[in-house]
């Protein structure tokens, strides 16, 4: 009679860790690509939806002799939202002209590949995707010049936007009026720059920064004497508390080196070394560190970073800190996609377990590198 054969404990045997090649589907980064570059190479939104559908009938790990699709119209159809089947043709000749497919038409029409009675390939008829993956490279670099163009736009919108609204309405000139009507439109960074080239020329005199928190006099009021008493005490309020908080500060000087001397391990000229971004956009090489934490103020709004979350960056992190953050995230627009969220889990880990500021902006500012989450 047969014996029964024991099973093996699958409890006590250790799962096997995942291999790298199985985890990466190189399809989808590359789409990824094309869609981040999806301007540079105009493609529309066909464009990418029958990209898509081209590579999902590709295996996970194609190999090179794979890359060829054999389904018909109808399957491409399916795999593209339902598109029309004449803009079918014309997205697949539109790709084709990009050098990102190639077509091999065969006499009838159909795709298909005759093999002979060794499985040896002799003829291949379909849409070939190979160019595709020949050029990852050059859409990788592409992409990565595609979100420094992305920031570079949001930081120069936001200067031209801080010049028009720091002139004066009697002041306001033809140049002035023409870049309000620029921003409704789309331009690139070298066209929003000779505009806010214009506007400085036009404009020379520009109303200073330490003038940003005077109160200006109010004509008219739209709230009750009882809310103005209650704004006044909150204020009064805050200013004995930052006036009693300065003078411990003084008198407790100690508390002070967390915040001064977490930027000692680094230098201003490194600082632009690493930050590309902020270099190409700052008018001017930071000689200082109050250069730099002057440039930061300016490109934080560009990102998305003002109000309530810098200050409380500046109240923990210091002004050096903040500045070191607020470059960090400039640099790594691309990567991080909530960068509010991300300088509040920052000023959290300070807090909590501390925090390492120029190991925190090397790590933000390391390009292809992608930003963990923080807890």
């Amino acid at each position: 009679m047969l014996r029964h054969v024991r099973r093996p404990n699958l409890s006590s045997q250790k799962p096997q860790a995942p291999t790298p090649a199985a985890d990466k589907d190189n399809r989808w980064h590359i789409l990824d690509l094309a869609k981040t570059c999806r301007r540079r190479l105009k493609l529309r939104d066909r464009d990418i939806a029958v990209l898509r559908g081209l590579l999902s009938l590709l295996p996970s790990q194609a190999r090179p002799d794979q890359m060829v699709v054999f389904a018909s119209n109808r399957v491409l159809i399916d795999r593209c939202d339902g598109i029309d089947e004449r803009t079918l043709r014309r997205r697949i000749a539109h790709l084709q002209d990009c050098g990102m497919v190639e077509r091999r038409t065969s006499p009838n029409g159909k795709r298909y590949q005759v093999r002979d009675d060794h499985q040896a390939a002799l003829l291949t008829y379909g849409i070939d995707l190979a160019p595709l993956f020949h050029i990852q490279s050059h859409l990788e670099a592409m992409a990565e010049d595609c979100r420094h163009e992305t920031v570079r736009i949001k930081v120069l919108r936001s200067l031209i936007r801080d010049v028009l609204f720091k002139i004066p309405p009697h002041q306001i000139t033809d140049v002035q009026n023409e870049a309000q009507r620029a921003l409704r439109r789309v331009l690139d960074s070298n066209q929003l720059q000779k505009i806010l080239t214009q506007l400085e020329d036009a404009a020379p005199v520009m109303i200073p920064q330490s003038m940003d928190n005077v109160t200006q006099p109010t004509t008219h009021l739209s709230v009750s004497d009882g809310q103005n008493d209650r704004h006044i005490q909150s204020s009064y309020k805050d200013n004995l508390e930052s006036e009693e908080a300065e003078s411990k500060t003084l008198s407790n000087p100690v508390h002070e080196i967390p915040t001064n001397t977490d930027h000692a391990d680094i230098t201003v000229d490194e600082c632009m070394d690493l930050a590309r971004t902020a270099r190409e956009m700052s008018p001017r090489q930071p000689q200082c560190w109050e250069d730099l934490i002057d440039l930061s103020t300016r490109l934080a709004p560009a990102i998305g970073l003002q109000g309530t979350v810098i200050r409380e960056a500046e109240k923990h992190l210091g002004k050096h800190g903040c500045a070191l953050a607020v470059l960090g995230l400039v640099e790594a627009f691309g990567r991080v996609r909530n960068p509010e969220a991300y300088l509040t889990a920052l000023v959290q880990r300070r807090l909590k377990q501390g925090l390492d500021l120029v190991r925190m902006f090397r790590s933000l500012v390391r390009p292809g590198k992608p930003v963990a989450a923080l807890a």
